[in-house]
């Protein structure tokens, strides 16, 4: 981070309070990431990556394998290719867990500033457990749920690009497991084992993440599963050989 970074730990968690006790249990599935207070919630598909480094959308990878995307869709299944393709995958590497191209965070927390009245008082959640988080002995505020713990940092949304890791001269930008604002009027979830990200809010905000060509988002309920055993659309290829 620069000398000048806008983001701060929290001195405490009581701006997290609110969270923990609305969470369902752990793999429940929506539920589990994001409280279900919301009126409506997304999920946001994670891009796979060309062998140039440039994201490949879900469908553009559906459209080779002979997949399906929807809102249960799981990347292995999905992107297994049926028969034989005749091309190459237009994927080099499937989509990160936990992580997504900060071209994709740019374009979510464009989104999410325009539904909140609190821009510039949020909060962002970092999973512990990541390597590049120091370990230096010090107190840091966190958010303790079912599983996992994170830690808590709070400024504006437009500080989100200063949460990541330095290697040597090169700053690696890592996406927030958790972002909410100071009005609590939508709520964003990751999880480290995870390739797509959730969120909940009103319906206006899943409307406008829907419409945006930049991300390839899928409405979803609250009580939908998030595991990977709930693609039965592509979990069942090949069909049933029917016996004459």
């Amino acid at each position: 981070m620069s000398a000048d970074r806008v983001l701060s730990s929290c001195a405490d968690n009581t701006a997290a309070a609110w969270i923990r006790p609305r969470l369902l249990s752990f793999a429940s599935g929506v539920g589990a990431l994001v409280p279900p207070v919301f009126e409506a919630y997304a999920r946001l598909l994670h891009p796979a990556r060309a062998g140039d480094g440039s994201p490949v959308r879900w469908a553009e990878v559906a459209a080779w394998s002979g997949g399906t995307v929807h809102l249960l869709a799981q990347w292995v299944p999905m992107a297994h290719g049926r028969g034989a393709p005749m091309s190459s995958p237009p994927f080099a590497a499937p989509p990160p867990d936990g992580d997504f191209p900060p071209a994709t965070l740019a374009a979510l927390c464009g989104i999410l500033g325009r539904h909140t009245k609190t821009p510039d008082e949020c909060y962002f959640g970092i999973w512990e457990g990541y390597g590049w988080v120091p370990r230096d002995g010090s107190p840091v505020a966190k958010l303790e749920v079912e599983n996992r713990a994170y830690l808590l940092l709070r400024g504006p949304l437009s500080g989100v690009g200063e949460i990541g890791y330095w290697m040597g001269d090169y700053f690696q930008q890592q996406a927030p497991d958790l972002i909410w604002p100071s009005d609590q009027s939508w709520y964003v979830a990751g999880d480290t084992d995870l390739d797509s990200t959730y969120l909940g809010g009103c319906a206006a905000l899943v409307r406008e993440l829907l419409a945006d060509e930049r991300l390839e988002a899928w409405p979803i309920s609250a009580t939908d599963p998030i595991d990977a055993g709930s693609d039965l659309v592509n979990r069942n290829w090949p069909p049933p050989r029917l016996e004459p």
